[in-house]
């Protein structure tokens, strides 16, 4: 009985028991979600990020839902306007009013084509021409003007038309797919975005758009020289976050230098089918929550 008494004793003392043996992680144990530096632990932080007991790994920091500016689902109304248009103020005003609603997303693009006329409109952006030349493109139009509407991405129609709009705004309710983007904060400040799985016709793209709630300019040259031109919900950035296969999605956004600079009101997610076809998801926020 000696023997077998002794080879027991020199195995444990070896550290080669069942129960330690079993403790070990195999090969293919990963961990949900990547981690950029060391885990930490209650007892400090383990060195080269190795796995600690589960019994001791801290759950990571719940994300506060960030509570929307807009009603669910809303439809998304994007003008195209200019401080040096003379028929754009009667579409800024209209679109004044549409800003009131929460069923409605309304946005003013500032254009830059309309800057040769003598007056430099300070909110305008290439980008936001370029966007407005993409909706024309992919509606085999040649021509852009101003004040254009486009609503929900796929009605486009002169701005200041307000009974053309409001049918616009109608048929556009009757929409079959749109989702709901969810932006979240973490306890350390990372902005998640979240996308159901939602049917889609092709692969969407995703902007990020930031906007100011109201703004003025006193115009001094131009067709609307000795004007208080007042511009609602500007937008001040736009950027593509990338693209939306339509299954289930997360994904993180960092705040650019450019968007901080900006300091919006509030920032958009718009989904538009394609580039820029009709819009599937969209939704708007109070810009200080993100940060």
């Amino acid at each position: 009985m000696l023997k077998p008494l002794l080879f027991l004793l020199a195995m444990l003392a070896c550290g080669a028991g069942p129960a330690q043996a079993q403790s070990q992680p195999g090969p293919g144990l990963g961990l949900v979600q990547p981690f950029s530096g060391p885990l930490q632990t209650p007892g400090g932080t383990m060195p080269g990020g190795s796995l600690p007991d589960p019994v001791h790994m801290v759950p990571p920091a719940p994300a506060t839902i960030l509570r929307p500016l807009t009603a669910a689902k809303p439809v998304v109304v994007e003008l195209f306007t200019a401080e040096g248009c003379s028929s754009c103020p009667p579409a800024d005003r209209y679109l004044a009013d549409l800003a009131q609603r929460r069923d409605l997303l309304a946005l003013s693009f500032h254009v830059d084509y309309w800057d040769y006329t003598g007056w430099q409109d300070r909110f305008a952006a290439p980008a936001f021409g370029a966007r407005q030349h993409a909706y024309a493109k992919a509606k085999g139009e040649n021509m852009v003007y101003t004040p254009q509407i486009v609503i929900a991405g796929a009605l486009p129609m002169l701005g200041s038309d307000r009974v053309a709009v409001e049918a616009g705004l109608r048929a556009a309710r009757n929409r079959k797919v749109m989702a709901e983007p969810v932006l979240a904060k973490d306890a350390g400040g990372d902005i998640r975005l979240t996308l159901p799985a939602t049917p889609l016709s092709v692969p969407a793209s995703l902007w990020f758009v930031t906007f100011t709630h109201r703004d003025q300019s006193d115009v001094t040259a131009g067709e609307n020289n000795g004007q208080r031109v007042v511009s609602v919900n500007i937008v001040r950035t736009l950027r593509k976050l990338g693209q939306w296969q339509g299954g289930a999605l997360t994904q993180s956004i960092r705040l650019t230098p450019e968007e901080m600079a900006a300091a919006p009101d509030a920032c958009a997610i718009i989904a538009n089918e394609a580039e820029f076809g009709p819009v599937v998801a969209a939704a708007a926020w109070n810009f200080r929550d993100l940060y």
